[in-house]
């Protein structure tokens, strides 16, 4: 059975706005990663949900008002550019 960060890495894969960032486990948080810098971090909150938090304008982290399955929250992202702003 994969674990949590294989699976995630299978999902970005398959999300055309997310495909390009890597995804990397820091202690129980998977963090999605663009040219060495993490600008969303998703923290677990039961065996399988999940909060995003964004790196707001490079500065703090901010929560995203969505908790939800890890498929849940990529869906979410990859349809959310705004959240991606940053990232070019």
């Amino acid at each position: 059975m994969p674990d949590r960060l294989q699976t995630a890495q299978q999902l970005l894969a398959t999300r055309p706005a997310l495909a390009a960032f890597e995804i990397h486990r820091h202690g129980d948080e998977l963090h999605l990663v663009k040219e060495g810098e993490s600008f969303v971090r998703l923290l677990p909150v039961t065996d399988d949900g999940w909060r995003m938090e964004y790196f707001h304008n490079l500065e703090r982290w901010e929560v995203i008002d969505f908790t939800g399955s890890l498929e849940a929250c990529l869906d979410f992202l990859n349809d959310s550019p705004h959240y991606l702003f940053w990232t070019g």
